[in-house]
């Protein structure tokens, strides 16, 4: 697991699991509230805990750093090809 982003705005955590599958996605995390959202669509998936107000602002955290974000998940799962 990488914490990409810590205690960002309003205090959320964005995750990218080194054992992961695709499509590319993070895991916000605040308190006991997560969810996974795809980083090239912006959908979210397995919401647990968020309101429509909270999910609004971590698709903008999310956009406005969309390209760190894929560039580590590209690393991550591009490095975890090469050594199987």
């Amino acid at each position: 697991m990488v914490t990409v982003l810590y205690r960002q705005r309003h205090g959320y955590d964005v995750r990218i699991y080194t054992n992961d599958h695709p499509p590319a996605h993070a895991h916000v995390l605040r308190e006991d509230k997560k969810v996974q959202i795809n980083l090239n669509t912006l959908e979210v998936k397995h919401n647990r805990g968020y309101s429509t107000r909270e999910i609004r602002q971590i698709r903008k955290l999310v956009t406005e750093n969309n390209k760190l974000l894929l560039d580590v998940w590209n690393d991550i799962h591009e490095q975890g090809e090469r050594r199987e």
